[in-house]
């Protein structure tokens, strides 16, 4: 009897899956310690719309 197989994702997919966790960690790590950074960027605030 041969052993079974393990069915695993792509080694690409585990990587692209670990990039992904790591972007998040070292995003919140930048705004616990770096909060003026992220104060400047725009955050798409409504904008009043004016009538003609």
């Amino acid at each position: 009897m041969e052993p079974k197989k393990k069915n695993r994702p792509n080694s690409l997919v585990i990587i692209l899956f670990a990039l992904i966790v790591l972007m998040v960690i070292i995003y919140f790590i930048l705004v616990m310690f770096f909060p003026a950074v992220f104060d400047l960027m725009n955050t798409g605030d409504i904008q009043p719309v004016s009538d003609k």
